[in-house]
């Protein structure tokens, strides 16, 4: 009896270690995940972060060359009729001359724009690439809680014992060896030993 309560204690222990590794599992997915969830916010938010600036400041300054362009527009009609009435070319001149640098004005400064536009167009990383690298992390993670699951259902195989126990076979051997099983008309399995 004292064999059988040895048994059932340590298949009870078995059992805590694998509830404990169960726990330990657990512990792991949900620290990976959340280390890496939190990562993939901060990568997300700072693409949107980066992005808005951007694209904010090149809408102000947008809005800016279309109403400069629109100055300058009247001052070339203004200057038209201008020369229209005392056909001084000087003056015309002088005023085009004004208009021409501030469209290089305005150009440079939509090359400036365009430049900020293509970094947040092509960021050092996307949002895509974010969720690529947030996936092949958790794949990667996925390898280690699949071999603590292995180490879980090892744990479970090991317990389970669907062998008849040895001190029954024991039992039936020596009802056969001494010929006690011909005596009621049954015959007990010959067990082979390994």
């Amino acid at each position: 009896m004292n064999n059988l309560s040895q048994s059932f204690k340590a298949a009870k222990n078995s059992i805590k270690e694998t509830h404990a590794l169960l726990d330990s599992l657990g512990d792991m997915v949900r620290n990976d995940f959340k280390k890496n969830f939190s990562g993939l916010e901060e990568s997300l938010n700072q693409r949107i972060d980066d992005a808005e600036k951007a694209i904010l400041e090149s809408s102000k300054a947008r809005e800016a060359m279309v109403a400069g362009v629109g100055s300058m527009k009247k001052s070339i009609e203004k200057a038209q009729r201008k020369f229209s009435k005392s056909n001084n070319l000087d003056e015309l001149r002088l005023t085009l001359t004004e208009i021409f640098e501030d469209i290089d004005r305005l150009k440079l400064a939509n090359d400036k724009i365009s430049d900020d536009i293509s970094l947040v167009l092509h960021p050092n990383m996307s949002a895509v690439e974010s969720i690529e690298r947030f996936a092949s992390d958790l794949q990667r993670f996925a390898g280690t809680w699949e071999r603590l699951a292995r180490d879980i259902d090892q744990s479970i195989t090991d317990l389970c014992d669907d062998q008849d126990p040895s001190e029954l076979i024991d039992l039936e051997q020596y009802i056969s060896n001494q010929g006690f099983d011909k005596l009621v008309g049954r015959s007990v399995k010959s067990v082979e030993s390994e």
